[in-house]
């Protein structure tokens, strides 16, 4: 009896693994198809102005991410705009705290990336512009006015805007 039960429970797992194998090969059993891949193509001369909604390290670090990512990009001038009240991790006082996040914004602003940081949030914050990191001596990153009439005149200037914002879980 038990090896009946073995013999059928070994034809179930064959046809249902045959079944599996069948339906991944057959085009028609996804909507539409196979995607196309696209994935090595390259885009020329962006200019993107990036909303960075900074509500802590780990976003700020996205962002850092998502900036590398699009300055792969040829020809690419990319702004980014630091709001929200992890705009701290770039106060020079907390540089020992988050030396790897703000080292990554050292790299990217070397690479071409010039980092505003929102004047409100640096003021909600309760710091002041002197009080924030610099991340290069000859392109040093600005304090703005904030975020938003920097971003309306990035995109003026002829800058397309996207929104960074990582999501919790």
């Amino acid at each position: 009896m038990l090896d009946s039960r073995m013999t059928a429970a070994a034809l179930v797992l064959v046809t249902l693994a045959s079944g599996v194998a069948f339906a991944a090969d057959d085009s028609s059993f996804a909507p539409g198809g196979t995607a196309l891949d696209h994935s090595s193509e390259q885009f020329r001369n962006l200019k993107i102005v990036m909303d960075l909604k900074a509500v802590s390290p780990a976003s700020i670090n996205f962002g850092a991410i998502v900036a590398g990512r699009i300055m792969q990009q040829t020809g690419t001038q990319l702004v980014v705009v630091v709001e929200g009240p992890a705009i701290k991790v770039f106060a020079k006082k907390n540089y020992i705290d988050h030396q790897g996040i703000v080292d990554s914004w050292v790299k990217l602003v070397k690479s071409g990336v010039k980092v505003e940081y929102c004047g409100n949030s640096v003021h909600g914050a309760g710091l002041k512009p002197s009080d924030m990191a610099g991340l290069s001596a000859a392109k040093p990153a600005v304090v703005n006015l904030g975020a938003f009439p920097t971003l309306a005149h990035y995109e003026t200037d002829g800058f397309k805007p996207i929104v960074v914002e990582l999501l919790d879980k």
